[in-house]
């Protein structure tokens, strides 16, 4: 069984009340006058249609240390999930309302199945939540056998279907003035939420609106969602504020909007975002961009950035009350980094400073509206661990390597080393140190956009990630001294191609 969220608060909104009401509204605005004929409109959806077929063979890895005395469990053990995914999308073509007119609709339905292939987890139980996330989590109890009590936990994992993608699109304009919406069930990367988060095995699907317009070579974009369906699982739910295995019955909020703003010159760009959960939490962010060219092979580039998370009302204070949130009133988020690239080889330093505060215990910069995915593009993040602890100065030092040379411009070897300082507050002692942590990441990706192979991804990334004594709350003589480590390995292969 899985997990059926409590609400705090009632919603006040119908999830797809929006989603039915604006279809239509679109639909009856059909011009009378010099229209297309609903043959004629018929006929264009079905020209165009393309059906879609994604497989998506996915396996997430770590090894960590894990503790069930009951079970002879005392160690570092490996834990993973390897699914195979099957979708199938359906994309109709665009029918012109007039003969004349600039205005098209067309509409997206799409169907994917995850299967479960293997999985397997020390002590043959994982915490609610906070598992490697491909599968949904099923057979579910508490430690101390009530509601609060312990831990929430679950002894095995399941593979589903769902339908995460249905919706109608309305296309406008063209040339350098034009623009599309979709209302419905979908994808939705805009503004300040996207469909994937560092920590996603699998894509997000929001309920609401989306639209997107480009202007003169500015390009806005935003959305109004009222629903969330996470990437393992198998139906629309209700926005909600933040959870974990502690505590799975989260909060739930009416809707969540956003905007953004984004001018790319030829050498530079920059970009403008908002978003806000009603009576949750409201984040925006800036970054500027530039590139300079130093000879036809050599450039350097130059970016900076800075996220700010405010609180929005009682739900978060909610939220803090209950020790779910992952810091008081506001968080921030400054960065930059510089690139040198030569030819096919390219060097990067980057750097973030975290600001978090947190009375009760440590607090870190959190990039999502509760369960809703909050867009977060930062250098120092590594392929495992974030780097957003709250007073962290993190830095990276990257190497990247693509293939064009060989013919192959699409594949590329990375190689980064992240580091960081921060305090935190001891369990035992109550005082602040100061600690550090580390991570070696490497990732090897090949996504061809031309010839034979086009639609095919391998995407593969591991980390090592050990933090020091301090931060990893370690006392001397520990058994296991290196129980904060984490080996861990992402291995995505995927091919969509058109039936």
């Amino acid at each position: 069984m899985f997990l059926n969220t409590g609400s705090v608060r009632i919603n006040a909104l119908k999830t797809n009340a929006l989603a039915i009401t604006t279809s239509i509204a679109l639909l009856s605005n059909i011009p009378t006058a010099s229209a297309t004929s609903v043959g004629q409109f018929y006929s264009e959806l079905v020209t165009g249609q393309q059906v879609s077929l994604t497989l998506l063979n996915h396996l997430k890895s770590t090894e960590r240390y894990t503790r069930y005395p009951d079970k002879n469990v005392d160690g570092m053990y490996r834990q993973y999930e390897w699914g195979q995914s099957v979708g199938l999308f359906y994309t109709s073509g665009k029918a012109s309302f007039s003969k004349d007119s600039t205005l098209a609709m067309s509409f997206d339905v799409g169907y994917n199945h995850m299967f479960k292939l293997a999985d397997s987890y020390p002590g043959g139980v994982h915490n609610w939540n906070a598992g490697e996330k491909i599968f949904m989590s099923k057979d579910c109890f508490w430690t101390g056998g009530e509601p609060y009590k312990g831990q929430y936990k679950c002894n095995d994992t399941s593979g589903y279907g769902k339908l995460p993608v249905a919706n109608v699109r309305l296309d406008w304009g063209k040339g350098q003035q034009r623009g599309f919406m979709r209302v419905g069930d979908g994808f939705y990367n805009t503004g300040m939420i996207t469909s994937a988060d560092l920590d996603s095995a699998l894509l997000s699907s929001y309920r609401g609106v989306m639209a997107q317009h480009s202007q003169n070579g500015y390009i806005f974009d935003g959305g109004f969602v009222t629903g969330f369906m996470g990437g393992n699982e198998s139906k629309m739910g209700n926005l909600t504020g933040n959870s974990n295995y502690y505590d799975p019955y989260p909060l739930t909020y009416d809707y969540l909007y956003t905007m953004r703003v984004r001018k790319n010159y030829q050498n530079s760009g920059y970009r403008a975002a908002y978003g806000e959960a009603k009576d949750f939490l409201r984040r925006s962010h800036v970054d500027v961009w530039y590139r300079h060219p130093l000879s036809s092979v050599t450039s350097v580039y130059v970016k900076g950035q800075y996220y700010y998370n405010r609180a929005a009302g009682d739900l978060w204070q909610q939220d803090v009350d209950k020790g779910q949130a992952a810091f008081d009133t506001y968080a921030s988020a400054a960065s930059y980094e510089f690139r040198l690239q030569y030819d096919a080889l390219e060097l990067m330093y980057g750097f973030t400073h975290i600001d978090a505060p947190r009375k009760n215990g440590n607090g870190s910069f959190s990039y999502g509206f509760g369960n809703a995915k909050g867009y977060l593009n930062l250098p120092t993040n590594g392929n495992y661990h974030g780097f957003r602890r709250d007073g962290m100065d993190a830095r990276v030092v990257q190497l990247r390597y693509d293939f064009r040379n060989f013919g192959h411009p699409d594949l590329y070897v990375e190689y980064g080393y992240h580091w960081g300082e921060a305090p935190i507050i001891e369990k035992a002692t109550g005082a602040t140190k100061y600690g550090s942590e580390y991570e070696h990441a490497i990732t090897l990706r090949y996504r061809p956009r031309t010839g034979a192979l086009k639609g095919f991804v391998f995407n593969l990334q591991q980390a090592f990630h050990r933090p020091d004594d301090t931060l990893a709350n370690i006392v001397e003589n520990d058994p296991f001294p290196n129980r904060g480590d984490r080996t861990n390995t992402k291995l995505a292969i995927s091919y969509m191609f058109n039936l």
